[in-house]
């Protein structure tokens, strides 16, 4: 067969094996991403070597920048504003302090190690938050209730977001060449502003095309239109995925939003209270394009984990040792979210000390820090995908354990 043969036969395959490993992970439990990587492995040069990183060099900037802005866009679909208002104190301090505890711990490795500091905070930024591609299927497998899937969801999504916003932030002031505090401040608080500014300006615009113009649902036209904002929020100097983001918070919200600003504009109170509520508003996503929206995560998450399991490099023993330190340590400061959980029945507990895996975030942040040219960038690379393969093994056994005692203590209630 042809080299274009065989690489179609490769995605073909590839997809399936997806499939498959989400099939395991409904029925065993078991992570779907970490099959990924370990396939990724298998087919890179420190396995079969049917793959190399050099085949996938001009390809992967690309890949990593939509793999990137996609993530942001479909996360923020799962931050829905009025869970935000009514969970907000409960999950902005649990994500907060474990955003920040995290990043502590590793930037202190990092700095431990022989890096500066800027480098070293990068790298905990990076890894500084829990993974929504692995919390939200984990969650949804075990069954947990409405208030902990609430917490454990916005603080995934949060994180995420987290990660990428503050590394940014620090991949920034690289390219700046220095931190002069005001000129730095300054420049990144006017990237950010014309990123928010075109994504919210974007949001409003496509929810009158849909409203007024189109009247139909374009799934495929919603994605060229997010990567319209992406390539405008660039060429204007803002940044292209925080703009996706808040295009997602817009179409996600939209009835609510909508609902909130017909009741600014009316002057009937029994009109205001209704808008409150949304019940004024019109949505311009519907489940379906959600699920597709989804389903084309799921697509990008597949190759991408594929892709990380083709650049683990076993042979640099620095990078595996520092990763696998990371792990544990992360392991071990997850368990100082105690002393925000004391209300909790214990088995909750339990679950919230056992999320803790990394993950795409912190994979494509790694990408975007090779293609920006950072110090140490490729080894930073290395030890983020140890720490992901480590947490989520670690992250895995602990919820196995927690699940256990979930069952347990149902069968004693049954009793």
């Amino acid at each position: 067969m042809d080299v274009i043969t065989l690489t179609l036969l490769a995605i073909s395959l590839i997809l399936f094996f997806g499939f498959f490993a989400e099939f395991i992970f409904r029925k065993l439990s078991i992570p779907d991403v970490l099959f990924l990587i370990v396939l990724g492995f298998t087919l890179g040069p420190a396995g079969l070597n049917y793959v190399m990183p050099e085949d996938l060099i001009q390809i992967a900037p690309v890949f990593t920048t939509f793999t990137l802005l996609f993530l942001l866009f479909d996360g923020a679909f799962n931050i829905h504003l009025s869970s935000l208002i009514r969970e907000f104190s409960k999950s902005l301090y649990l994500t907060l302090f474990n955003f920040f505890i995290s990043t502590i711990v590793v930037t202190a490795v990092m700095k431990v190690s022989g890096f500066s500091f800027l480098i070293s905070l990068l790298t905990g930024f990076m890894l500084g938050g829990v993974s929504s591609s692995f919390v939200i299927p984990i969650l949804k497998q075990i069954n947990v209730g409405e208030k902990i899937y609430s917490l454990l969801t916005l603080e995934s999504a949060l994180t995420d977001v987290f990660c990428i916003v503050f590394s940014l932030t620090v991949i920034e002031i690289f390219k700046l060449g220095g931190f002069g505090f005001r000129e730095t401040l300054t420049q990144i608080a006017s990237l950010f502003a014309v990123a928010g500014l075109i994504g919210l300006i974007g949001g409003i615009v496509w929810i009158i095309l849909i409203l007024r113009v189109f009247k139909e649902h374009n799934y495929v036209m919603a994605i060229a239109y997010l990567i319209l904002i992406y390539v405008v929020t660039e060429f204007l100097n803002g940044n292209g995925a925080i703009a996706a983001l808040f295009f997602g918070l817009i179409l996600k919200n939209s009835k609510q939003l909508s609902s909130i600003i017909k009741g600014i504009l009316t002057n009937k109170a029994k009109e205001k209270k209704k808008a409150l509520k949304g019940e004024l508003g019109v949505s311009v996503t519907t489940p379906s394009e959600e699920y597709f929206y989804h389903q084309i995560s799921f697509l990008l998450k597949t190759f991408f984990f594929v892709y990380i399991g083709v650049l683990i490099d076993l042979s640099d023993w620095k990078a595996l040792v520092i990763g696998g330190v990371i792990s544990l340590l992360l392991m071990g400061s997850r368990m100082a979210s105690l002393l925000l959980t004391k209300a909790m029945n214990p088995i909750n507990k339990d679950l919230i000390n056992s999320i803790f895996a990394r993950g795409l975030a912190a994979a494509a942040i790694a990408q975007l820090a090779v293609q920006a040219g950072i110090p140490y960038a490729d080894f930073i690379g290395k030890v983020t995908y140890v720490v992901i393969t480590g947490t989520i093994i670690l992250s895995s056994i602990k919820i196995f354990i927690v699940e256990h005692k979930m069952m347990m203590a149902l069968l004693e209630v049954k009793k």
